[in-house]
């Protein structure tokens, strides 16, 4: 069995070491331009996606974070106004930086005797369309001619913000909550990576026209209790929505940041490719073991048990940034007595802790 994956990045490396394990020859194909860089993001992932990870890649335990509290201010940054999630028992939440995931992924990767990683050219990626050797092609690179060619119909939102990211040092301290605040000009998260380093995720709206210092400054004042030593550059990138209405093409599909772009305000979007992830390689398992064929049949198994899912998921995050930009407006008035309401509504933080860490199929499963 033979498949192709295309993009150098980290959800094919973990797509990778995985399709090894059941017997696959794979082939990561990319363009030199597309290779990975340097960043100073952070990855959220689940509980239950952790111990998934932890199943096929060895993760030094300093490389994961855990959050044990997560609590959830709107513009006012009232403290008796909030919403707090905490889980006795276990860890909600792991923070890890995706330079480290993405090089212990890819290192791992190399060392495997069935898995190949060739440079290939833009006009040599599109014949793959047209004749292939490849039980599979599977293509997680938002930016490419497949994309372009065979993919661009799609359900998109601009939502003219930019996210903007950066670690800060500080003093040392029991740092396992993470902290969101619902700005005015849009959501600002701090999630812990040691007892002295915390990443933080700022979505501005372009409207306002902040620069960098206004937004430094933005983030300073929120940040008075981490004691603050260092604070390292801000990295920019914009956010989009995107969700392709028709993701196979042939035996071609679409996946991870090729299949759903999300806001990262609930820092969900690396754990939705992960589910896919666990989805497809169950899908594989299982006509591995009736001895059927692993071909398109495959992926619109996977397209069917999947697309559902995705699409509200993402619909959701959509809504909830939608409502914080409209109370933005009333200076926080519609979320003030919402989250009195919430923070003593057990069932709603239980569930909202169980889609967190496992999406909205997990009655299902």
């Amino acid at each position: 069995m033979n498949a192709c994956l295309i993009g150098f990045n980290l959800t094919n490396f973990l797509l990778a070491i995985l399709l090894s394990k059941k017997g696959f020859k794979v082939d990561i194909i990319f363009e030199e331009k597309n290779t990975y860089k340097f960043t100073n993001r952070t990855i959220g992932v689940s509980k239950k996606n952790v111990e998934f990870i932890k199943s096929f890649l060895q993760i030094p335990k300093q490389y994961l974070w855990p959050i044990k509290e997560i609590e959830i201010f709107n513009l006012n940054n009232n403290p008796s106004k909030k919403i707090k999630f905490k889980d006795n028992k276990n860890e909600n939440f792991f923070i890890i930086k995706q330079d480290y995931f993405n090089n212990l992924s890819e290192r791992k990767c190399r060392k495997l005797k069935n898995v190949y990683f060739k440079k290939y050219k833009e006009n040599e990626i599109l014949k793959l369309e047209k004749k292939n050797n490849y039980n599979l092609i599977i293509n997680s690179q938002s930016n490419n001619i497949l994309m372009k060619k065979f993919f661009s119909n799609s359900i998109k939102k601009d939502y003219e913000s930019s996210a903007f990211t950066s670690i800060m040092n500080h003093k040392k301290f029991d740092n396992y909550k993470a902290v969101q605040v619902f700005t005015k000009y849009g959501p600002l998260a701090f999630l812990p990576l040691s007892r002295d380093k915390t990443s933080i995720v700022y979505s501005v709206q372009k409207k306002f026209r902040l620069n960098l210092n206004q937004i430094k400054n933005e983030i300073l004042k929120y940040s008075k209790k981490y004691d603050l030593k260092k604070f390292n550059y801000l990295e920019k990138f914009d956010l989009k929505y995107n969700f392709p209405r028709k993701f196979i093409h042939k035996n071609i599909v679409c996946f991870g940041d090729a299949l759903h772009k999300i806001h990262p305000l609930a820092g969900q979007g690396f754990n939705m490719t992960l589910r896919d992830l666990k989805l497809l390689l169950n899908i594989i398992e299982n006509k591995i073991n009736y001895g059927l064929e692993i071909d398109r049949s495959t992926l619109i198994e996977f397209r069917d048990k999947s697309k559902h899912f995705n699409y509200i998921f993402g619909i959701g995050i959509n809504i909830i940034n939608e409502f914080f930009k409209l109370d933005s407006r009333f200076n926080g008035k519609l979320s003030d007595n919402i989250f009195s309401f919430l923070d003593t509504n057990e069932l709603f933080k239980k569930n909202s802790i169980l889609v967190a860490d496992e999406g909205i199929n997990f009655a299902t499963e």
